[in-house]
């Protein structure tokens, strides 16, 4: 089959990636907001057909009579994935035309491609801000394991920053659960006093 990279995409509630062979071909994953390695300059339109089985799963052969079809275009704007479109059922060439010319003329529009670029800019950030939460958080559990080991004293005033996992551990977790538990925190769960609150971007506008 060759190298290829993927292009992750919703398709009824579902995460399916579309393969491409027409970029760089470095088994690369993309979402969107995401550079993607190969592309070109200016607005760029592609799609792909494929047919999916009651289960969301790719269907061939016999298999795609039962199945359904669908018809999904990827844009991408100054070489960055910008948004995709899904069309259930047959779609003829004139159709596609029509949405490949609609969505270039759509993406052509500098003023909606800053905005979309600030809101990705805005999540990457939080993503961000959430990781370096979770590496100090990681850190404490080491730092109070070691502790322990050593039978040092306990850290002073910087011990109320890291209150639940010493509770976890004091309790007799394993040190590797408590990391787990952190990892799997969602940011609104993932309050850090050190770093405060992660940003309320939308504050000024809250009534």
């Amino acid at each position: 089959m060759g190298m290829f990279d993927s292009f992750y995409v919703e398709i009824d509630g579902r995460e399916q990636a579309l393969q491409s062979k027409r970029f760089d071909c470095l088994l690369n994953d993309y979402y969107r907001g995401d550079l993607v390695s190969g592309s070109m300059a200016g607005v760029q339109v592609f799609f792909d057909e494929i047919y999916l089985d009651s289960n969301g799963k790719y269907a061939y052969g016999e298999g795609r009579k039962s199945a359904d079809k669908k018809v999904i275009f990827v844009v991408l704007s100054e070489g960055i994935f910008v948004d995709d479109q899904v069309h259930s059922g047959e779609l003829g060439q004139e159709t596609i035309l029509a949405i490949v010319n609609h969505l270039k003329t759509k993406w052509k529009d500098s003023a909606r491609m800053i905005d979309f670029m600030r809101h990705e800019l805005i999540n990457r950030q939080k993503k961000i801000n959430n990781i370096e939460i979770k590496i100090e958080r990681i850190k404490s559990v080491i730092s109070t394991v070691k502790s322990c080991e050593l039978e040092d004293e306990p850290r002073g005033w910087i011990k109320f920053l890291y209150k639940e996992e010493d509770e976890k551990l004091a309790a007799g977790e394993e040190p590797l659960d408590v990391i787990q538990w952190i990892i799997e925190q969602t940011e609104s769960d993932n309050y850090f006093p050190r770093y405060g609150a992660l940003p309320d971007f939308l504050d000024e506008f809250r009534l």
